[in-house]
């Protein structure tokens, strides 16, 4: 799957969650983030995606009910986040206002039936879902191999092969 596309999807994703929380997000202009973008492709919106996060969290943190309320949209949007680190903030405000086990089976399912970026974004994600519960973790590293024999793409593939990573240990 495509570096734009996935910026796409994880964008579109940020949008929807601000509109519904009634936020709007737009970063103040920055000459250090033009330059960078200058040279390095998409750089930009990887830029606006993180202020979007950030504000989105900043909302959802200060205001547990609109987690609650909000929660698919809060998903949608953490299982479009396929970035390493980043998803610890929506996924910290899923688990605080839903707990981890929700959040971890939900998370499951997202692997289990996901297309395959939600597969991906759900495994970036499980690390961030607070410490596992044994017999969820156990049903992960299940879902994440089949997953990974199912994926066509390479790059889902790679992202899902356990050899590549420890996720959902």
């Amino acid at each position: 799957m495509e570096r734009g596309a996935r910026l796409d999807a994880q964008e579109a994703a940020l949008d929807a969650l601000l509109a519904a929380l009634g936020i709007e997000a737009p970063p103040a202009p920055d000459a250090r983030v033009e330059a960078l973008a200058a040279c390095a492709p998409g750089y930009a919106q990887y830029h606006r995606i993180g202020h979007k996060r950030q504000a989105a969290y900043r909302h959802l943190t200060g205001d547990r009910a609109a987690t609650r309320t909000h929660y698919p949209a809060v998903l949608d949007a953490l299982l479009t986040d396929d970035d390493p680190s980043s998803p610890r903030w929506l996924a910290q405000a899923l688990a605080v206002a839903g707990g981890s086990r929700r959040l971890q089976q939900e998370l499951l399912t997202a692997l289990e039936t996901g297309d395959p970026l939600r597969q991906v974004c759900a495994l970036t994600a499980w690390r961030w879902a607070d410490t596992p519960h044994p017999d969820l973790a156990r049903h992960f590293r299940t879902a994440r191999r089949a997953a990974a024999e199912r994926a066509t793409d390479p790059w889902v593939r790679g992202r899902l092969d356990e050899s590549a990573s420890t996720e959902g240990d």
